[in-house]
């Protein structure tokens, strides 16, 4: 019969140890593993945007891609087929790599501005000259500029009264813009161009008298000072 020596012994039984130890470890992280996909939720898809997407924009396919996601590290609402968000239109941005929700996304039945415009509010269209050139998303406050003597009569202006500056629509949203300025006044070198605005029905009130009346202009404000719309 053939004998094993003591050493040989030995690293066989080192070897059956460390088998076993190797086993019961990766047991463990497995059972690990289970516990923790069966504690996030089943996979299921996600859309997100694969472009930043504007306010206005119409959602092509192109612009999404269908993403699997544990369920329980899902924000509500999020779309699970591209088909749901394709060809609609984007109410409130998405930048890209983000997930894209109901709420990002106007009904369906809606298209272009009116896609964008919430029960109770109204969209306008103001012409501001030489102002500056916000992006569509961004917040600004619209300023009016009345004469003293147009706002106040002939006696103010007689007292040396300044024009008259208030703040007629604060933090609202643009919703687009002219691509291009418009140049007027030959050398002088006013640059004109529209801004849609997304007002409520008082603040649309007061833009439109400050057009008829006044000089208007825009500054912009940051998201934090924005009213929300």
């Amino acid at each position: 019969m053939l004998r094993r020596s003591p050493r040989a012994v030995v690293l066989w039984g080192a070897a059956l140890a460390a088998a076993v130890l190797t086993a019961t470890i990766v047991a463990g992280d497995l059972a690990t593993l289970h516990r923790r996909a069966a504690a996030l939720g089943p996979e299921r898809g996600a859309v997100v945007a694969t472009r930043d997407l504007r306010i206005g924009d119409a959602v092509t396919d192109g612009d999404l891609a269908l993403r699997r996601v544990h369920s329980s590290q899902l924000p509500g609402g999020v779309l699970p087929a591209v088909d749901r968000a394709a060809g609609r239109i984007v109410a409130v941005p998405v930048l890209r790599g983000q997930f894209v929700t109901e709420r990002n996304l106007a009904p369906r039945h809606r298209n272009g501005l009116d896609g964008v415009v919430p029960p109770g509010m109204r969209a306008m269209r103001v012409v501001v000259t030489n102002a500056l050139h916000p992006r569509p998303g961004a917040s600004v406050d619209v300023l009016a500029t009345f004469d003293a003597q147009g706002a106040a009569g002939s006696s103010a202006a007689a007292n040396g009264a300044a024009p008259s500056t208030v703040v007629i629509a604060a933090g609202v949203l643009v919703l687009a813009t002219d691509a291009a300025p418009t140049t007027t006044d030959g050398e002088r070198g006013h640059d004109t161009f529209g801004v849609t605005l997304l007002v409520d029905p008082t603040q649309a009130l007061r833009v439109a008298y400050a057009e008829t009346n006044g000089v208007v202009t825009l500054a912009l404000v940051p998201p934090e000072d924005s009213s929300g719309t």
